[in-house]
């Protein structure tokens, strides 16, 4: 299935938002604890109507939302490790350093990710086959 199948690559999706992933994490982590503590005083009557589930999914929000809270921070420090990588290799570039010549005489790092194969052609270049046959 081609990336842009439903739009045929007629627009381009637009950039991820950016934002305090973080905080709205946290902020939602709460309001499932807010609620979680707010139905136990109900436990006996959620029993008789079998409406426990409320608890449960507030305690799977609560314990959910501290997952990707810790998930959220492990990315985030990588992306900033990876800026601060990426950063010492430009600086070293601009420094005068010339990047490593693969051996078919195409410029690459070397390190394998930038020398890796280029993806496949879209439809306007004329060198994609048409999926619908």
């Amino acid at each position: 299935m081609p990336r842009d199948f439903l739009t045929h690559d007629k627009r381009k999706a637009p950039e991820p938002l950016e934002g305090n992933i973080p905080a709205v994490v946290l902020s939602l982590t709460v309001a499932w604890g807010v609620l979680l503590l707010g139905s136990l005083p109900f436990h006996a009557r959620l029993a008789d109507h079998d409406a426990e589930w409320w608890i449960w999914s507030c305690g799977a929000g609560v314990l959910l939302g501290l997952y990707g809270l810790w998930f959220v921070r492990r990315r985030e420090a990588a992306l900033r490790r990876a800026a601060a990588a990426s950063g010492a290799v430009d600086s070293e570039q601009s420094a005068g350093s010339s990047p490593a010549t693969a051996p078919g005489g195409e410029e690459g790092t070397g390190t394998g990710e930038a020398d890796a194969p280029s993806p496949p052609r879209g439809p306007e270049d004329g060198t994609a086959s048409d999926h619908r046959g």
